[in-house]
């Protein structure tokens, strides 16, 4: 037997877990009325938990019970719902109703591989392409994060700043279908970063953003490159680590996140 059939073979048949039977997603801070941002959001709330481990392997994902604890309609949740069995972390089955599949290392593995391809050769372009503009507000905002590491909001203040630093290089490049791919990935990133990160280990992720600022001020597209890279690496090493995969077992032998 095969490790994807095994796989598929263990979810199909583990406990169905009705997702407001157990588990009560959180409520979005803000509500848009823009469809796609709804859409991210119920996309993000959804993945959140599937990464956590809190909807586990094999659970049924009921669009209208989503669509209740969040306080949206069923049009976003079914949106969100087709992206995550795109990014294959849900099936279809009989009848349309959604079955969470494994969320494992592997799959931390390959979005950290597809974020390095796509944001290194955006880095080398931004180098280039990238004016005051965009750089200037970059490096403000980092001068004020180093500045007041003790704020109890450092945490989330430096999340927006790592969503807007990623975004702008990506912009930055000027190739719109580069940039596009790349906030997809950003988005799973996202859920991942949520769970299984620290404000200890931001300070370090801090000064490796300092490190690609730099390169695109000195316009050097291959240092720029190559720092990005040597970023995401870094990250794709800590969250195989860190990501609870104890909720996730995979009886076929996924590969330990420590190895």
């Amino acid at each position: 037997m095969n490790r994807q059939y095994a796989l598929h073979h263990y979810c199909m048949q583990s406990p169905l877990v009705p997702f407001n039977k157990r588990y009560r997603v959180p409520t979005p801070r803000s509500v848009t009325t823009d469809d796609a941002s709804l859409v991210e959001t119920v996309y993000q709330q959804v993945l959140e938990r599937i990464v956590a481990g809190h909807l586990p392997c094999g659970s049924i994902l009921s669009e209208l019970a989503v669509a209740r604890e969040l306080g949206v309609s069923r049009t976003p949740v079914h949106d969100a719902v087709r992206q995550l069995a795109k990014d294959g972390l849900v099936v279809w089955e009989k009848g349309r109703r959604a079955r969470v599949t494994a969320f494992t290392p592997d799959d931390v593995y390959e979005i950290f591989e597809i974020r390095k391809y796509l944001e290194g050769p955006a880095a080398e372009l931004a180098a280039g392409r990238a004016d005051r503009r965009h750089l200037v507000p970059l490096r403000a905002t980092s001068v004020v994060l180093l500045s007041n590491r003790d704020d109890p909001e450092w945490t989330a203040k430096w999340a927006d700043f790592d969503e807007d630093f990623h975004r702008t290089i990506a912009l930055a490049s000027g190739n719109r279908r580069l940039a596009h791919e790349i906030n997809r990935y950003r988005v799973i990133h996202k859920a991942i970063n949520r769970i299984a990160t620290d404000p200890e280990l931001l300070q370090h992720a801090m000064t490796e953003h300092l490190a690609i600022l730099d390169a695109l001020e000195a316009r050097d597209g291959p240092q720029a490159r190559e720092r990005m890279i040597a970023h995401i690496t870094t990250w794709q090493d800590v969250f195989m680590r860190r990501v609870p995969w104890a909720d996730q077992s995979d009886p076929a032998g996924a590969a330990d996140p420590a190895s």
